[in-house]
């Protein structure tokens, strides 16, 4: 993808975190973020999403991060990595201010604390995982072992997206918005970072 496409990708994640932000605000709901809950109850998944969605906690991310730290020998690539990842932690903690929404009135099944929009889990995750995506598709691993680790790592996105909808804590809008956002921030950044270099 050429380096102009990164920022175009940028632009229209964040008109569509824009669009979502606007029907949510002042504590709003949109009218699929209690059905699509609803819907997903019907499964009998509670185990299987307390267990995913600890993989998206900071812990976790700090471990992933670590691991991928260490395995990137590039030092500008790790300079990305650590950079994008503290960008993004910052970010969730200003819109989570700004938006204020309080979490659902859902039972959570898992402890859960502060504001809800967007998705702190989501956004950490998601911006992790398709930036090490990036790296794996610029990198000289067999085409294959591209294309599995690809589909691993989106999984695992959507499972923690849907895990912090299970188990109570999120509004489907909140997950969406973080995803939006996240890519938002990525694709700036790696603009910023191919133009650069």
């Amino acid at each position: 993808m050429k380096t102009i496409h990164y920022l175009y990708t940028s632009i229209f994640f964040f008109f569509c975190f824009f669009f979502l932000s606007i029907f949510i605000i002042n504590g709003n709901t949109i009218f699929f973020d209690e059905p699509f809950y609803y819907w997903l109850q019907t499964f009998p998944l509670a185990n299987l999403f307390k267990f995913f969605t600890d993989f998206g906690d900071k812990v976790w991310l700090v471990i992933f991060c670590l691991i991928a730290f260490i395995l990137l020998k590039n030092r500008k690539k790790r300079e990305l990595l650590i950079g994008t990842m503290v960008v993004e932690a910052v970010l969730n903690i200003l819109l989570k201010c700004f938006f204020s929404r309080e979490r659902p009135s859902f039972p959570h099944l898992v402890t859960a604390t502060g504001y809800s929009f967007p998705s702190g889990h989501m956004m950490a995750s998601t911006t992790f995982a398709f930036l090490i995506i990036y790296f794996i598709w610029e990198s000289n691993l067999a085409k294959i072992w591209k294309i599995i680790i690809t589909i691993g790592l989106i999984l695992y996105v959507i499972l923690i997206g849907l895990s912090r909808i299970y188990l109570g804590v999120h509004y489907t809008t909140d997950v969406l918005g973080a995803f939006c956002i996240s890519l938002s921030l990525l694709s700036f950044c790696l603009f910023l970072f191919r133009s650069l270099k």
